[in-house]
């Protein structure tokens, strides 16, 4: 072995350096030994070791966060608790005004809307419009149609969901008005009424000069869409109540059609109102005449006409057991009509020979002399 010849300087200094290490390693090795896997040494070039935060770059869980020193500066949070009545949001505040919005009347039905038609409309099919026989002074109603501008305007914003919400009876009535008051606005709109050279057939002072047809190509504002008064009648009315009753109280504006009630349909007497508009109808020269002498039942048009004999064939008329030997449509309209006449008047329906046909219908306007 050989030794390496070390001055006397040398030598102290190697007998220093070797104190030092062994007064150091002890002190570190304990400091390593305590020290979790994972913690960084202290890095000298920025501070002590309190103030450098350690995160693991592979193994680390996903979940886990660094922890503050002091666990007591942030309070535990509970899902379930309610803030304090201090800590209670303005209603003031902007997230609020947004919710509120939402709910406004746009979103949300207005009964009120309903309450404002039905006054106009009580207003409008009224004793100072139209008399005991039917008939309209339209001049009278054209120069106070403000209760028809209300109903127009307020029935452009009516919300289903109140119709949906109202009784069979309720829809029923609501409707009927609706047609009604739809058919005035269109002669007031169109009043007085200019006949047209080429409509030869029909009375110059008649629904039927109006430019365009009348039940197909004239729009309302309902419910925030746009109908026409066939519609009206064909899908709001016929289609979801199979009731032929309300035949009879859709005015077409004309001397042959339903005589005008100078009151609104209401529910709460409803039935009585219909059975009331068809006895009136019939026990009168435009609905229903019979000529013993010559063995004819005159029946007006309205039973036929705008696919009303389609309507009167799928009701329960169609299926009672009396005039079986009729045809299916007359068997309908018999076995309707029988309802609504004097005795005499039905045991000769039930008991004589006759031919039914049908009287021309008067398109001349419903408008007092």
């Amino acid at each position: 072995m050989a030794f390496i010849k070390c001055s006397k300087t040398q030598t102290a200094l190697l007998s220093m350096l070797f104190c030092l290490t062994v007064a150091f390693f002890p002190t570190l090795s304990r400091g390593l030994a305590n020290e979790e896997p994972g913690t960084a040494l202290p890095n000298m070039a920025t501070g002590p070791i309190q103030e450098q935060q350690s995160f693991s770059t592979s193994n680390s869980d996903p979940n886990d966060s660094v922890q503050p020193e002091n666990p007591k500066e942030i309070p535990e949070t509970n899902p379930n608790s309610q803030p304090d009545e201090d800590e209670a949001e303005d209603p003031n505040s902007p997230a609020l005004s947004i919710d509120s919005e939402e709910n406004n009347d746009d979103f949300s039905p207005k009964v009120s809307t309903l309450i404002t038609i039905n006054n106009a409309y009580e207003k409008i099919l009224s004793p100072e419009i139209i008399t005991t026989e039917g008939l309209v002074h339209y001049s009278t109603l054209r120069r106070k149609r403000e209760d028809i501008i209300i109903a127009a305007r307020e029935l452009e914003k009516l919300n289903p969901a109140v119709l949906m919400s109202l009784s069979r009876e309720q829809r029923i009535a609501f409707w009927i008005n609706t047609y009604n008051v739809c058919t005035l606005k269109l002669i007031v709109d169109n009043y007085p009424i200019e006949p047209k050279l080429y409509m030869i057939f029909y009375p110059n002072n008649s629904i039927m000069q109006i430019t365009g047809d009348w039940r197909k190509k004239h729009f309302f504002d309902i419910q925030g869409l746009e109908y026409t008064l066939e519609e009206i009648e064909q899908e709001f009315l016929l289609a979801r109540h199979n009731d032929p009753r309300i035949l009879f109280t859709l005015s077409y504006a004309s001397l042959g059609g339903a005589m005008l009630r100078n009151e609104p349909y209401v529910s709460d007497k409803l039935n009585e109102q219909l059975d009331e508009q068809v006895r009136r109808y019939l026990m009168s020269p435009r609905g229903l005449q019979i000529d013993k002498e010559k063995g004819i039942v005159h029946l007006s048009n309205l039973f036929t006409m705008l696919r009303h004999k389609e309507f009167f064939l799928s009701s329960e008329y169609a299926s009672i057991k009396k005039f079986r030997d009729r045809k299916p449509e007359e068997q309908a309209w018999l076995n309707f009509s029988r309802n609504y006449l004097p005795e005499e008047d039905i045991r000769y329906l039930e008991t004589a020979t006759f031919d039914i046909k049908f009287m021309k219908y008067d398109w001349l306007l419903n408008e007092t002399p």
